[in-house]
């Protein structure tokens, strides 16, 4: 990754967060990660909630976003948006520039708190990505958002979700235990969908782990998909690229970094769609890594690319 100055900057950034050894190192070490710092320059918004319940449950675990509404006539498509975060870390939060700038280019934007591993292991992450989408259906009319038109987009972990949710909505057959909530049934149409260099295969994960080593083992498959993850490296939901129903995805924008560890299952993914006839553009940043997408003040090459993205985004939407 020598090329890219994103890992030195990050490094800087996380300051004390080391590669945990252990699931039991991970709830520790969560509050030493954040990607709060890059929220300056915040876009301006006609309104901004923060902390919306969107189902609540027992304890500490509510489902809640940030809803970022832009200027401009009413209404207009909204964007689902799933932070990343290995499925351990981050929140809505970390990602808030980000989401906003898809915000102020022409979406009301639900950003969401799912719910993280190792508390709450596969698929809890994707029951809340599901039911996000379902509650949009129901209630962003209030926002100023035209339920009907949906994005879907997520980056790193979040862009995993994103596609397990497409496939979840499709009367997906579940094999597992899965809480629908009381939203069942309600069927979200997604016009597009914007994956950010997502890890789409476990098996993969540890064929190519790259400099991800610790993650992928500790996070997302220990952490996340729990102590007998074999059982689950190949079902839909947490590898969405073994998914039988890809035909069924919408429009999808699939963009990773030159230098990104995960540049495997975008490639993998990028054809996988295709293979299924899904309308599909894949972008290769180069002198870029992992989070390129929230260094847009920093990398030119980044802020062209989200640039590529809205574009994109708008002729889908026509």
């Amino acid at each position: 990754m020598a090329s890219s100055p994103i890992p030195n900057y990050l490094a800087d950034m996380m300051g004390k967060w080391e590669v945990p050894q252990t699931v039991e190192d991970i709830i520790p070490g969560r509050g030493l990660f954040s990607m709060a710092s890059l929220n300056s320059n915040l876009p301006e918004m006609a309104e901004v909630h923060e902390d919306v319940v969107l189902i609540k449950r027992s304890g500490t675990d509510d489902l809640t976003a940030e809803i970022y509404v832009p200027r401009g006539t009413k209404p207009i498509p909204v964007l689902l948006y799933i932070h990343g975060g290995a499925f351990c870390l981050e929140n809505a939060t970390d990602v808030r520039r980000l989401a906003m700038l898809f915000a102020e280019n022409g979406c009301v934007v639900v950003n969401i708190n799912y719910r993280l591993a190792p508390e709450n292991p596969f698929p809890a992450a994707v029951e809340d990505c599901t039911y996000a989408a379902r509650w949009i259906v129901h209630n962003i009319a209030e926002y100023g958002g035209d339920g009907s038109r949906i994005i879907i987009a997520g980056d790193s972990a979040g862009a995993n979700l994103a596609a397990a949710t497409i496939v979840a909505l499709q009367n997906f057959e579940f094999d597992i235990d899965f809480d629908e909530g009381d939203l069942a049934g309600v069927e979200p149409n997604f016009s597009a969908a914007v994956l950010l260099y997502g890890p789409f295969d476990s098996l993969l994960g540890f064929m190519e782990p790259g400099d991800l080593i610790g993650i992928t083992e500790v996070m997302w498959h220990q952490a996340y998909l729990g102590s007998h993850f074999l059982k689950y490296v190949r079902h839909p939901l947490a590898s969405p690229i073994y998914a039988l129903n890809l035909h069924g995805f919408p429009p999808t924008y699939l963009s990773c970094g030159q230098d990104d560890s995960l540049l495997g299952h975008t490639l993998s993914m990028t054809k996988a769609l295709s293979n299924a006839k899904v309308p599909t553009t894949a972008s290769i940043v180069s002198r870029t890594a992992h989070f390129f997408a929230q260094f847009d003040e920093h990398l030119p090459q980044a802020n062209s690319e989200l640039q590529r993205i809205f574009s994109w985004i708008r002729s889908e939407l026509g």
